[in-house]
């Protein structure tokens, strides 16, 4: 009899374990688990949302400095130099002529307006004014000439680090040319004048240190190699500049 009832006492217990088991409630998981054959409990699949969602407000940041990256600066990116130099002229007749320069030039940093905080230190623009003068001929017969360019002249530049205040610029640029000369011959002279179409384009290097804590306030310093072309002309000119940059 005892043996009777431990059997039935045993069949019930495993038939109830059976259907305890049927029953439960199946864990959820994502499809990579259940692919995978792994069991997620619901403790690993609540941390696992924890985990995405402190990387979703990770992102969120990140992007917000991003485009914060502009208000955040302290530059405005406006400013101007004066500079000067050797303009080689192309000479009618004697081939190059070497005479002395000197201008005024506008500098607007426009890729300041790009979020993006690399691509923002990589243009800018001049709008410039050039001034040479030569002088050919004799005491008694001479030839004085005139030149004024003025150029809008966007550039590239490639900065030597993310932090680096010194870059190289490659810049291309087009405006036009005002001339105009004086011929004398003896006590008779006649003035003669006008404008050519210019073309401007040139490599240089650009410094600009900051001369504050917070950078608001650069010096700008600039070597550079421009050519101008104004009709069947050509000339050369090895400048340097310095100015600010605010």
């Amino acid at each position: 009899m005892k043996r009777l009832l431990l059997a039935v006492t045993m069949a019930m217990s495993m038939l109830s374990f059976a259907q305890s088991d049927d029953d439960a409630p199946i864990p959820y998981g994502d499809e990579g688990d259940e692919a995978s054959g792994d069991k997620v409990t619901p403790k690993k699949a609540k941390k696992r949302r924890r985990v995405e969602d402190v990387r979703e407000e990770d992102e969120e940041e990140k992007e917000g400095e991003e485009s914060l990256a502009s208000v955040d600066d302290p530059n405005v990116g406006v400013g101007g130099d004066i500079f000067m130099g050797v303009a080689l002229l192309d000479g009618a007749k004697n081939g190059v002529d070497p005479r002395y320069f000197f201008g005024l030039r506008f500098t607007w940093e426009f890729g300041r307006l790009i979020p993006d905080e690399f691509l923002r230190e990589m243009f800018f623009m001049d709008v410039a004014w050039t001034y040479a003068a030569s002088k050919e001929g004799t005491t008694q017969v001479n030839v004085d000439t005139h030149l004024h360019n003025f150029t809008l002249a966007p550039a590239f530049t490639l900065p030597f680090g993310s932090k680096s205040p010194a870059a190289i610029y490659a810049q291309v640029g087009l405006g036009f040319d005002y001339s105009y000369s004086v011929t004398k011959i003896d006590t008779q002279t006649v003035t003669l004048g006008g404008t050519k179409f210019l073309f401007q384009y040139g490599l240089g290097l650009r410094f600009r240190p900051a001369l504050v804590g917070d950078g608001t306030i650069r010096l700008q310093i600039r070597l550079e190699v421009t050519r101008f072309i104004r009709g069947y002309m050509h000339d050369m000119y090895f400048g340097a500049g310095a100015g600010m940059i605010f």
